[in-house]
């Protein structure tokens, strides 16, 4: 089945499994049902044994000297044994199955006059006998009991029906009245009268069965055909989509269920294609644009340089842009290294001294940004501030904040550090503009400039913050503004 039950449609398989659950269940209910009406047919039967055995012992406790004979034809024709005090009466039965009579004990002696029993006793073969001679009635015909009911019950488990009743004869006993005493009658079910009713359903339950499986199939198969329907139009409208960006959406189905929420899903990420699409369109677009500048500007002075050779000055403008140019080159680098492994937090991560860290790039600070002054601010319960994470990249990222922060700054720059249960928080600000409420988010995109009166040579690149953000993320972290009307301040939080 390994081989090929995964190699079959969808569809296919859920007929066949339906299908054959539904024969199992059909067939089930065909064997309870048939098993059912034998058992009805059988109790029935009991039933009407036993009204029989209380009738042919009322009869015979009833019986006058003239009605002897009577009886005697009433045990010569019926499955019939009485067994009185003396032992059982001589009739057909007894006589072609000898060994019943030891299955088939009398009423004990503390049974109610309303006693019965049904006991099942199983017939051998009939007697010689009984093969041999027919027996007969008082009027001396021939009555089919040896001959024809011995044979249905031959070597078949038959149910004797049995009941108990006290004879008291009036007046002195007589020959042909029965002694008084106490007298079990038993009539014999014969059980081939509840199969013949039960098998009457075969024919009709054996073509009912495998159509009702097969009608349980073909509407398996049309409903799972339905279902997967809108699944066929997500996979034909996907088939559409030959780039990132298309605006391509699959059918959303009306129904709430799985089929819908896979369709939002394949929409969301259809939406997220589209985004990163049109940002790296931008991205590349803007990528070019700023190479374009320093590379064009560096080649002026390279001509100015080649054509003017007196001119030393010309060679410090070509180092300012290639400079300029190499930090640009390097910014789009780790872009790119961390758009490749979005949200990842570097393998190599070690314990990391974060208050050292910031320490050291103020100290750098006002050789990097002449006129700038900075203050660190602690505000922790524990120093040093340790935290796992990325040396480097945290050295970036603290670098980016601090050059934007000196690069905007009036006067100073002030860094406020402090450790929270399982944060730490490093405040970066300076006492420049504040950055307008609609800016807060636009200045972590990447390109971004919201100074336009700067030159590029002073303004940056617009990639510092969001390089900044991005590797707060890849730390698990976050990067945001602080709202304030006083400088502007970026807030840092990083998980401890």
């Amino acid at each position: 089945m390994s081989a090929w039950w995964p190699r079959l449609p969808t569809r296919a398989r859920t007929a066949l499994a339906a299908g054959t659950a539904a024969l199992i269940l059909s067939g089930a209910g065909a064997w309870w049902l048939h098993h059912d009406v034998y058992t009805t047919e059988m109790e029935a039967a009991r039933g009407t044994a036993l009204a029989q055995s209380r009738a042919i012992a009322l009869e015979f406790a009833g019986v006058r000297a003239r009605d002897r004979e009577a009886t005697g034809d009433i045990l010569a024709t019926s499955p019939v044994l009485i067994i009185g005090p003396d032992g059982p009466f001589p009739s057909w039965l007894p006589r072609a199955f000898p060994a019943v009579v030891a299955q088939v004990p009398p009423a004990p002696e503390s049974a109610r006059p309303a006693w019965a029993s049904v006991r099942s006793v199983r017939f051998g073969d009939p007697a010689p006998s009984c093969r041999q001679e027919p027996s007969r009635t008082s009027t001396g015909q021939p009555v089919p009991g040896c001959l024809s009911q011995a044979a249905e019950l031959a070597g078949r488990t038959v149910d004797m029906a049995g009941t108990s009743i006290e004879v008291h004869p009036a007046g002195a006993p007589t020959a042909s009245a029965p002694a008084a005493g106490r007298y079990t009658v038993y009539v014999a079910v014969v059980r081939a009268g509840a199969a013949r009713a039960a098998d009457a359903l075969v024919p009709a339950l054996s073509g009912a069965v495998p159509l009702a499986a097969l009608l349980v199939a073909l509407s398996a198969w049309v409903a799972t055909t339905r279902a997967l329907r809108p699944v066929e139009a997500i996979r034909t409208r996907l088939a559409t989509v030959d780039q990132p960006g298309s605006g391509t959406r699959v059918p959303v189905p009306v129904a709430e269920d799985e089929i819908t929420r896979l369709a939002r899903t394949t929409n969301h990420t259809l939406d997220v294609l589209d985004a990163h699409a049109r940002r790296q369109r931008r991205f590349i677009a803007d990528a070019a644009h700023e190479l374009r500048s320093p590379v064009t500007g560096l080649r002026t002075v390279l001509d100015v340089a080649v054509a003017h050779p007196q001119r030393p000055a010309a060679l410090a403008d070509a180092l300012r842009a290639t400079t300029r140019l190499q930090h640009l080159v390097d910014d789009l680098l780790t872009l790119a290294r961390l758009d490749g492994a979005p949200g990842a937090v570097p393998e190599d991560r070690a314990p990391v001294d974060f208050t050292e860290l910031v320490r050291e790039l103020l100290i750098e600070l006002p050789h990097t940004r002449p006129g700038a002054t900075a203050e660190l601010v602690l505000d922790a319960a524990e120093e040093p501030v340790i935290l796992p994470g990325y040396r480097d990249r945290l050295r970036r990222l603290l670098r980016n904040l601090l050059d934007n922060a000196a690069r905007h700054a009036a006067t100073r720059v002030t860094v406020t550090l402090a450790a929270e249960a399982g944060w730490v928080e490093c405040t970066v600000h300076n006492d420049g503009a504040p950055i307008p409420g609609a800016d807060r988010e636009r200045v972590f995109d990447r390109f971004t400039r919201l100074d336009e009166a700067r030159t590029r040579d002073t303004g940056g690149s617009g990639l510092g913050l969001a390089i900044a953000r991005d590797l707060a993320r890849h730390h698990r972290g976050t990067l945001a503004v602080v709202p304030g009307d006083r400088g502007a301040a970026f807030l840092l939080r990083l998980p401890r």
